[in-house]
């Protein structure tokens, strides 16, 4: 058992007031006892100090109450993270290329199946860490914010598609800039951006922001940048023609340049992936390089235990007050 707040139970000292005021209360002078002989004896004639006894109680119980006691209802331990991760996944209308080989080239899937699937098992690895995803085609999206909600996040990724025609395109630049923000309201020591892209900055919106700015933005803020450039440097597959033959479409693949430069700006690494394996391989990489320091406090939870106190001392004026509005009524 502790006192909370002890310095209230001062108020304690208080409790002897009423006493005092009834032994202090005027009498009414009267000449003779003749005609109050005969009345017969009364406990009640002898209880007129205990209205005074229960006022001082109240006051009394109310000051234990105001201290607040509490008793020891357990421990909990904190573990407090030291790496906040935001992955920035490009959800261009290239990542649904189907050309990605996948379990030892037994099948193969899209590269942005590849990348929900390798994106699960990192956040599957990493319990103690606030990770938080952001997507990106033409326009940067935040689906979900560092947390500790693992489960909420891989079910934010799992719902993340291709990019609709209208929306087409890759924003690089802008997605680092949402990215930052969302690390903004982070309080882990260590920050980190993994970006996630098939292709080369080209995006369709008026003042766009620089990726090597956004960069040097992200080294500014003491944020570390890695680089994901996933598919081949030719041409994507988009799944399979009439005569069952994969078809390809012409497109421009990753910035490898750009990518290792915006890497390089922040002291993070660049990697290239083109199947699921070496996607794997390069989440695991950097899943040793962005070690958590995980600290963890033990703090003791404590019960309040004030309400009876403030019970009691409700109780004990009701008390006092159907005392003195009945049998133990005073006259003025």
């Amino acid at each position: 058992m502790r006192l909370a707040q002890p310095y209230w139970l001062a108020l304690a000292a208080f409790a002897v007031l009423p006493l005092i005021r009834h032994r202090l209360r005027g009498r009414v002078a009267w000449p003779s006892l003749v005609g109050f002989r005969g009345g017969g004896w009364s406990p009640w004639a002898w209880a007129s100090w205990l209205p005074a006894a229960l006022q001082g109680a109240a006051i009394a119980a109310l000051a234990v109450a105001m201290a607040r006691p509490q008793t020891v209802g357990g421990t909990v331990r904190i573990a407090t993270q030291g790496v906040a991760i935001v992955v920035a996944m490009d959800q261009s209308s290239s990542m649904s290329a189907v050309d990605f080989p996948a379990d030892g080239g037994l099948r193969r899937i899209s590269r942005l199946e590849a990348a929900r699937e390798t994106f699960a098992r990192f956040v599957a690895g990493r319990p103690d860490d606030q990770i938080g995803l952001a997507t990106f085609a033409n326009y940067p999206e935040l689906p979900w914010p560092p947390t500790l909600d693992h489960r909420s996040l891989i079910e934010a990724a799992d719902a993340v598609r291709p990019a609709r025609p209208g929306d087409d395109g890759t924003n690089i630049g802008d997605a680092v800039a949402w990215s930052l923000e969302a690390l903004r309201r982070s309080t882990s020591s260590r920050k980190v951006i993994i970006l996630l892209t098939d292709g080369n900055n080209a995006p369709a919106v008026p003042d766009p922001l620089d990726p090597t700015r956004a960069a040097e933005l992200a080294r500014d803020l003491g944020v570390t940048l890695h680089t994901i450039a996933v598919g081949r440097e030719g041409g994507v597959v988009h799944g399979v023609d009439g005569s069952g033959r994969p078809a390809v479409a012409e497109r421009e693949g990753p910035n490898l340049e750009l990518l290792q430069r915006m890497a390089d700006a922040t002291g993070g690494r660049s990697f290239r992936a083109t199947d699921a394996d070496a996607l794997d391989d390069v989440f695991r990489a950097i899943d040793a390089l962005e070690k958590s320091e995980i600290r963890e406090e033990v703090r003791t939870r404590y019960d309040e235990r004030f309400a009876p106190w403030a019970a009691a001392a409700v109780g004990l004026l009701a008390l006092d007050r159907l005392l003195t509005c009945g049998r133990l009524r005073r006259l003025p």
